[in-house]
């Protein structure tokens, strides 16, 4: 053995080998150890930090097989939500609200969703039009073309994600000239994404456009139908359901929803016309409740807990008794089982009748005292997606929060600077963030943000 190489010496790394360990870097690790570091980040740090780094990490986080491992890591109880929708100004100029329940932890992921918005969407020239998750249907603007006779309007759209900061632009489209701003476009958006399928790398998605008539259906109906598979529009001709009697769009144009593969919108007599964009010679009509009132519609559409959930408020301001709140959920419906001349299967059932005069307010007594006066004044603004016995109402300037269980009432945010009072207020849009976000297809054009 050389005596001039001592032991101590031995156990020293040399300088070069601690140059190469001082250079480790995170790209240095393997892809599978990489994933395992980067699914145990926050949904925020991921998307929208870690995945920009650099072109490999943005390949292995866009991987279905990562966002399978996100998921197992972060299962979500509750999806986090917001409530988006307009309102007027003392001044009669559109605004735009976001409301987020900031007190839980989930919903903290959502912050930065209102200043995105806010940023991104002018409220008195553009439009948020309808939502399908964390997808938001946009209209930029419409453009009136004069020189066509009948008048023909060109529609902009957009498809954003404000959680991932995508938005894709779709190609402009020439439609109907409404009548007016609320009687003109029924539209819908509805997607599908499975991240179990490893080779479905973006979403799938539909955009549909209904144009409004002031006579009623009989026989059949236009649609402009929006592929991401093709990126173009078509148009179709859809056959009315038979034995029906025809239907009309609903006056209040409350929003669509996406549901078991259908498009949900709402029509006369308190019914529903379910349509499904990926095979445009499939509609329906849901019948109304049995027990809702006759000669009015309903007043809200939603889901809640994957159920498909409508509300109407009865009893007022024509009959002289105390308003009713009724809630009702849709079960057992198959979309395979439309064979019953148009009518889909499955069946209202009644989950809530609250009347207005049991209704209570520890913290804001107000509101008791006010939705029993006469005729007062009460809208409902959605449904809480997790919650079934949580829904929102405007009263006043106020977003009140309803329990139908507990049957109390309690105001959960206020509606700044609303001049016009609450009956001016568009029915909310539901923003719900999933387990992992829904990814935008990427086009040749690519995504402006």
């Amino acid at each position: 053995m050389d005596s001039s190489i001592d032991s101590h010496s031995l156990l020293q790394p040399s300088c070069e080998v601690k140059r190469r360990r001082s250079s480790t870097t995170m790209n240095d690790l393997p892809d599978g150890v990489l994933m395992e570091i980067l699914v145990l980040l926050s949904l925020p740090s991921v998307v929208l930090r870690c995945k920009w780094v650099s072109k490999r990490w943005f390949s292995l986080i866009s991987t279905p097989y990562f966002a399978r491992r996100f998921v197992t890591k972060h299962p979500h109880v509750h999806h986090p939500f917001s409530l988006i929708f307009y309102y007027p100004d003392c001044c009669s100029n559109r605004r735009l609200l976001i409301t987020t329940n900031s007190e839980t932890e989930p919903e903290l992921e959502l912050k930065p969703l209102a200043a995105y918005l806010h940023n991104k969407c002018d409220p008195n020239t553009s439009s948020l039009r309808a939502s399908c998750n964390d997808l938001l249907l946009w209209c930029d603007r419409a453009e009136q073309m004069v020189q066509h006779c009948p008048p023909v309007t060109m529609v902009f759209y957009s498809i954003i994600n404000p959680f991932t900061r995508q938005c894709l632009a779709l190609p402009p489209r020439l439609v109907p000239h409404p009548h007016s701003s609320s009687l003109g476009l029924r539209v819908g958006i509805i997607c599908r994404y499975d991240y179990n399928n490893d080779n479905q790398l973006s979403s799938s998605f539909r955009v549909v456009l209904i144009p409004w008539s002031r006579t009623k259906f009989t026989t059949q109906f236009n649609v402009h139908i929006f592929s991401s598979d093709t990126e173009e529009w078509s148009d179709s001709v859809v056959l009315c359901p038979p034995n029906l009697d025809g239907f009309k769009l609903s006056l209040v144009p409350l929003p669509a929803i996406p549901y078991k593969g259908f498009l949900f919108w709402s029509i006369d007599g308190a019914r529903l016309l379910g349509f499904d964009p990926y095979n445009s010679t499939c509609c329906c009509v849901i019948e109304k409740p049995v027990q809702s009132e006759q000669f009015q519609e309903i007043d809200c559409l939603g889901l809640c807990r994957g159920c498909l959930r409508t509300s109407q408020i009865s009893g007022y301001p024509y009959r002289n008794e105390h308003p009713c709140l009724r809630v009702w959920d849709l079960m057992d419906f198959d979309k395979h089982s439309n064979n019953n001349g148009g009518r889909a299967g499955g069946k209202w059932c009644l989950k809530h009748e609250l009347y207005f005069n049991q209704m209570v307010s520890e913290k804001s007594p107000w509101l008791a005292q006010y939705v029993t006066r006469i005729f007062p004044l009460v809208s409902v603004l959605a449904f809480h997606p997790n919650d079934a016995d949580i829904m929102y109402l405007t009263i006043q300037s106020k977003v009140v929060l309803c329990n139908l269980q507990s049957r109390t009432l309690e105001v959960f945010c206020d509606i700044p600077q609303s001049g016009l009072g609450h009956h001016f207020i568009q029915h909310a849009l539901t923003f719900v963030l999933p387990s992992w976000p829904t990814p935008l297809p990427f086009t040749e054009t690519g995504w402006h943000c």
